[in-house]
């Protein structure tokens, strides 16, 4: 039988209890820090005018004192805006601008799951919804100069929403969605 001394067990349980204790007290100090952190951003849009300005310039220097400024930058503290802009970005392709009366109007309360689509992320997704890109029929709709400007407007890599057939694959998903909502039309008005 293997024989431990004591005085061993004695020092790994005082190990593993400083370890917990370190651990619990970080853990709760840098939850402590992020809900303050969140807290002023809501603040931040919730406010209006100078309060707003005044905040906005504290959460610039507070990131600017953290080690995180790589990943903290100013351009991601940008003040949001109030609400979703209908609009989209100015483009440098001429006449860059979709023809929403073409692929159809929708907003967050139509939107569909993109990410369902191959090379569509959470990322990605978040920038077809800023330039009004909600639903799988929009998607469906796309021709060669609408795929050339949300190529641009989203700054994505060029030819890769036809390398990854986003069409093809929006047509499928906007046509099963709607054989789903044929079979079942009163539960998918209120999903």
């Amino acid at each position: 039988m293997i024989s431990i001394p004591l005085i061993y067990i004695e020092v790994f349980f005082l190990m593993l209890a400083s370890f917990l204790i370190g651990y619990f007290f970080a853990f709760y100090y840098q939850k402590s820090k992020y809900l303050k952190k969140m807290n002023k951003l809501q603040k931040l849009l919730d406010l209006t005018g100078t309060e707003e300005d005044q905040i906005h310039n504290e959460l610039i220097e507070e990131v600017n004192d953290e080690p995180y400024k790589k990943v903290a930058t100013l351009k991601n503290l940008a003040k949001p805006p109030r609400r979703r802009a209908k609009s989209y970005p100015q483009s440098t392709v001429k006449d860059g601008q979709l023809d929403f009366d073409r692929l159809g109007h929708a907003d967050e309360s139509d939107a569909d799951n993109l990410q369902k689509i191959t090379g569509i992320g959470p990322y990605t997704e978040e920038k077809l919804n800023d330039i009004g890109i909600f639903t799988f029929d929009q998607i469906s709709k796309f021709n060669s100069r609408d795929i050339e400007i949300v190529t641009e407007l989203i700054q994505f890599f060029p030819d890769r929403i036809l390398n990854d057939h986003w069409v093809s694959k929006a047509k499928m998903l906007a046509e099963s969605k709607r054989k789903a909502y044929k079979a079942h039309p009163i539960r998918m008005k209120k999903a």
